[in-house]
């Protein structure tokens, strides 16, 4: 049996800010609501074009605003409460060391869980970087979790042994 892949970092403002990002561009990819979204924002526009001819700027203003908040607004939001969230986390600031082996992976600080392979909905590779999602919570780990080059590359492989890297 092989020794288990053993990850550390501390979890800081840094972290949060990749991982938003990360994550926010994942689940924007990876979700059937952006096509909604798309079409939403296709009627705006067309709005935009009939508030220019009709001169009905009430209209104008109104579908402005809400492409201004479409395209800038809702990540900014969503940006700024991940950062509220981080500063009201237990686990600002603090380090975070897990352990993954055969069996899953297991959290070891701040406070003890184990995860099996099934329990983990998939693992995405960013990049450098590694997320971990398991319903309804990401986990990050950034590279300078692993000791070393090595170490991560054990991780991926195990991960891709039981199926769940994209």
């Amino acid at each position: 049996m092989s020794k288990p892949i053993e990850v550390s970092y501390i979890w800081n403002k840094e972290n949060i800010e990749k991982l938003f990002d990360a994550s926010y561009k994942y689940q924007f990819e990876h979700s059937r609501k952006r096509y909604i979204g798309w079409f939403f924002i296709a009627l705006m526009q067309y709005g935009i074009v009939i508030a220019l001819k009709k001169e009905a700027f009430a209209i104008l203003l109104f579908t402005t605003i809400v492409l201004f908040y479409w395209y800038y607004g809702k990540k900014w939001i969503a940006q700024k409460r991940a950062r509220k969230s981080f500063e009201a986390s237990e686990f600002k600031d603090k380090e975070i060391k897990l352990t993954v082996d055969k069996d899953g992976l297991h959290l070891i600080t701040p406070n003890k869980e184990d995860w099996s392979w099934d329990e983990i909905e998939e693992i995405v590779s960013l990049g450098d970087d590694i997320m971990i999602y398991k319903y309804p919570n990401f986990h990050y780990i950034p590279i300078n979790g692993f000791e070393s080059i090595e170490e991560k590359s054990r991780f991926k492989s195990l991960v891709k042994k039981y199926g769940r890297l994209r």
